[in-house]
């Protein structure tokens, strides 16, 4: 409360989302209360965390309360930052990338197009550093007196003698499957099954090039259909997944690679929702299958195949954001917007820049404005539509017409205590009389 008695609020906006407190209808109270509790002990906004004696926790926690009730005082003020925890000191060290930048040749990825800041913005820099392969890039390949075009997955790899290389994995344009792959030739079966899934379904024995035997998954990168092998000594299947607690068949199976169908799972947003689990070779671990009578080729297309009632060639519809004709349109013509209230498979909401990808047919994701040079379109939430045009347009409608003040976050009416100051006003303005005739 201010000094005039108002109420305190802040804009629901992400950069407040600490301020508020999170209650899930689907968790119980105790597990609402712990998980505001460490949300707020991480960052605190609401409350602050002291120090107490132990043996007179009872006493010190009355002294505590009153010492509050009089934060404004002097004494009371240095006392309660004496014994006041400064939660720095318990943060969690930053984990270091698994490769030191300094060590990478970033010259050698100039010269095929990539810098680092594009690959910075892009989210690929934090995978390189990673040992983990890129999204599809745009890389361009020196031939002789020209450069040829192409886009890839690039990794950086670690030979015997500790430097790094580059490795390129380019676009194939089928999985090569007739030949042996790490010295195991697939049967007709097992090619119908990695074609259908993606997945080899089953654990196998690999060999590498001057490399030691050893059992292992495959599947098929589905962004280049190249084959990959995944050890399988260096995968650990958990016992609970999504809040689901497996049968030991159903851990068994996936341990073994085959495909388990788990229904009841909960999401972050605490949805529940069924899926096929699988270990993928490609994704380092278990992958989630949603459509699993349709072939991974199928779901990729799928997933990139523009809807067919956007004229514009790009979807009408991102992450269950409904794109208004002026937005489709922008992105048919390679402009960049920023998006938010999108919703991820998980069910959460968030905010990003998007650029239409015409040649791979799909959307790209960026955490910052790939072309900040270029005219940004900023896309505005069906919550804040009416928010934005009557307090940045200065336009009206007809509920909120006669508020004078700003409107917050999604209002499109007015509030009680706005409704009751307007009723005021218009009880106090004479009524006008006319003259008879």
């Amino acid at each position: 409360m201010d000094e005039a008695g108002r109420v305190k609020t802040v804009e629901p906006t992400e950069a407040n989302q600490t301020a508020f407190m999170k209650f899930k209808k689907n968790d119980s109270v105790l597990k609402n209360f712990l998980s505001n509790l460490v949300k707020q002990f991480k960052a605190p906004t609401h409350f602050g965390v002291y120090r107490l004696v132990s043996d007179r926790a009872v006493e010190s926690v009355a002294e505590l309360r009153n010492m509050l009730a009089g934060r404004e005082e002097p004494r009371n003020k240095a006392m309660l930052e004496s014994i006041r925890m400064n939660l720095d000191e318990f943060a969690p060290a930053q984990k270091a990338p698994a490769i030191d930048e300094s060590k990478v040749d970033w010259k050698e990825l100039e010269r095929l197009g990539l810098s680092r800041d594009r690959l910075e913005q892009s989210g690929d820099l934090n995978k390189l550093l990673n040992r983990q392969k890129t999204g599809l890039v745009g890389i361009s390949v020196p031939f002789g007196e020209t450069s040829i075009y192409t886009e890839a997955r690039i990794a950086l790899r670690q030979s015997e003698d500790g430097s790094l290389g580059l490795a390129i994995h380019s676009i194939r344009k089928e999985p090569r499957l007739d030949f042996p792959y790490m010295g195991y030739r697939f049967s007709e079966d097992e090619k119908a099954t990695l074609l259908h899934s993606g997945n080899l379904g089953k654990q196998v024995e690999l060999t590498p090039k001057n490399g030691e035997p050893f059992k292992g998954y495959v599947s098929i990168d589905p962004l280049t259909y190249e084959l990959v092998a995944l050890r399988a000594d260096r995968v650990i299947i958990p016992q609970e997944i999504k809040s689901v607690l497996l049968t030991e068949q159903q851990h068994r199976d996936l341990t073994e690679g085959k495909p388990v169908k788990v229904e009841g799972m909960l999401s972050r947003g605490g949805k529940p929702f069924d899926a096929t689990l699988q270990v993928n070779a490609e994704k380092r671990g278990i992958e989630f299958i949603f459509n699993d009578n349709l072939s991974f080729k199928e779901r990729r297309q799928l997933s990139q195949k523009p809807q067919a009632d956007s004229p514009y060639g790009v979807p009408a519809t991102l992450c269950k954001y409904q794109l208004t004709e002026r937005q489709q349109k922008a992105l048919s013509e390679g402009r960049t917007l920023y998006l938010k209230n999108m919703v991820d498979k998980e069910g959460e909401i968030f905010s990003a820049y998007v650029r239409y990808d015409k040649e791979q047919q799909r959307p790209r994701f960026y955490r910052y404005n790939p072309d900040q040079k270029q005219e940004q379109v900023k896309a505005v939430a069906e919550g804040h539509k009416t928010q934005v045009a009557v307090n940045n347009e200065g336009k009206t409608n007809e509920a909120t017409g006669r508020v004078k003040e700003p409107l917050k976050s999604g209002q499109v009416r007015p509030t009680e205590k706005q409704q009751a100051k307007q009723e005021n006003e218009e009880q106090k303005q004479p009524r006008k009389r006319g003259r008879r005739m």
